[in-house]
């Protein structure tokens, strides 16, 4: 391992990765990654293996890929066993200068290694894992059972001990680092620290990658094959609970019973544990001819979807860090509609704030939706706007310059 004043060996823990799976978080490990690289820095991943079939080891645009077996995964014992021995075959090659952390539970379970103790750690705040694991359980494996008493205590007792889990990592770090206000006030409710060292870098986007059509938005659409005589609205989604898929749903159905001579389709890229759920819904709600549900797709296909749409719905029912989607449809000149959850709201309300829902609900989503199909050209004047403003603000490189100084800043 090289180790210079500015040059640093960094170990970067997460539970799953892109490109092995698909999510927010995830891909936002990954951009950092690879940018880190880019600048001279040699990244050392640990992660978990979503399916069995992928390697231990891989060399991915120069970040050493360390995975963590599916079934050693399973349990924290597992876990703690598989990274202690990952974090043997490291310290081989080298000192560690630093560990980048966005994921709780790989973290802590390196935490009780006393060869962790003294290297310096920045703990990336995608979400409270607290609050994500219980919306899970409760409308998940609780679902027509959270009454009782057996399933309150499980929950009570799974959920404090998350949370003493993530009291420890950030405890442990020297600098927490969050994707938007809205999740450092999250923190600070939850964790009730009075630290110095907390710092709000916002997620990025590729701009070279995600870019409007030259040729406009009829140009991808050809490409893409979809017709070109009805507005094509857009979302990108992990398909899990919380993102409210199932809401977006309701909504394009509202907007049909009342108004059914607006015309349009409805495109759901993703995927998840909530698909056949909300293929289920479409079916019942005789939403097949307007809701296209096409799966995860690759960077390439996905920028020329951001292309072809006329909008951009962001539906999140709870919980959004940041929405690296939404920075995605901006960078693509595609105007983005979205529900006032979490860091939603601080990237389109400067936009304009009639691009913001009134609420969550489906009746909220399908007023605004309704009104954009009706007179479209208020947002569809912003296109060049949202360009201007994700190369501004949101550009992978200037938000890694930013993470990078803070690194240099804390270690020098």
């Amino acid at each position: 391992m090289r180790r210079s004043r500015d040059k640093w060996a960094v170990l970067s823990l997460q539970y799953y990765c892109y490109p092995d799976e698909v999510g927010g978080a995830w891909k936002y490990t990954y951009e950092v990654n690879k940018r880190l690289v880019e600048r001279g820095h040699e990244v050392f991943l640990i992660a978990c293996k979503p399916s069995a079939d992928l390697p231990d080891y891989e060399l991915i645009d120069g970040i050493h890929h360390y995975r963590i077996g599916v079934e050693a995964s399973k349990s924290f014992a597992g876990l703690r066993r598989e990274a202690a021995r990952l974090l043997t075959v490291l310290l081989e090659r080298g000192p560690l200068d630093l560990v980048h952390v966005h994921n709780p539970l790989v973290e802590f379970a390196l935490l009780s290694d006393p060869r962790v103790w003294r290297i310096p750690k920045f703990y990336h705040f995608h979400s409270l894992w607290y609050e994500e694991e219980k919306i899970n359980l409760l409308s998940a494996e609780g679902a027509g059972k959270s009454g009782s008493l057996a399933f309150r205590a499980k929950l009570w007792a799974r959920l404090n001990a998350i949370r003493l889990i993530e009291w420890a990592c950030f405890y442990s770090a020297r600098r927490v680092l969050f994707l938007s206000r809205y999740s450092e006030r999250k923190f600070r409710k939850f964790a009730r620290l009075k630290r110095s060292g907390l710092l709000v870098i916002p997620g990025g986007v590729d701009t070279a990658v995600f870019h409007p059509s030259a040729g406009g938005p009829e140009e991808a659409k050809r490409k893409l094959g979809l017709p070109d005589d009805r507005p094509i609205l857009l979302t990108v989604r992990r398909l899990a609970a919380r993102m409210g898929l199932e809401n977006l749903v309701e909504a394009v159905a509202m907007i049909a019973r009342r108004s059914p001579r607006l015309n349009f389709l409805l495109i759901v890229v993703g995927h998840g544990i909530l698909e056949e759920k909300l293929k289920s819904l479409i079916a019942d709600r005789g939403m097949r001819d307007r809701v296209r549900m096409i799966g995860r797709l690759p960077t390439e296909t996905l920028s020329l979807y951001y292309q072809a749409a006329d909008v951009f719905v962001l539906p999140t029912e709870f919980i959004e860090g940041f929405g690296l989607a939404t920075a995605e449809a901006l960078a693509s000149g595609l105007p983005a509609l979205g529900t006032p959850v979490g860091g939603t709201v601080e990237i389109l309300q400067g936009l304009d704030a009639g691009l913001l829902f009134r609420d969550a609900s489906p009746e909220a989503i399908a007023d605004r939706i309704e009104a954009f199909l009706k007179d479209p050209a208020p947002v569809l004047a912003l296109r060049r706007k949202c360009r201007e403003t994700a190369v501004a603000r949101y550009d992978w490189e200037q938000v890694v310059d930013r993470i990078e100084r803070e690194f240099f800043n804390a270690l020098a």
